[in-house]
């Protein structure tokens, strides 16, 4: 059973064009599922790596970073 507009449907009774929009739909929600914890880790790595950075960055170059904030 599928559901779609809060109704269900019985998928075995699709046609094959149905059955093909179907599985696309699946596949897309798949990669769209991974994009997104794809992008979540990629956030975290940036913030680390930014920090790492900030981490290193020469004495002067510090203190002009934060007369500015």
């Amino acid at each position: 059973m599928i559901t779609i507009d809060d109704k269900q449907y019985d998928e075995s009774k699709l046609n094959d064009e149905g059955k093909v929009a179907l599985h696309n739909i699946q596949v897309l929600h798949q990669e769209q599922n991974q994009l997104k914890v794809k992008f979540s880790h990629n956030e975290i790595l940036l913030k680390h790596y930014l920090d790492e950075l900030k981490h290193h960055l020469p004495e002067a170059v510090k203190e002009e970073t934060q007369d500015k904030s």
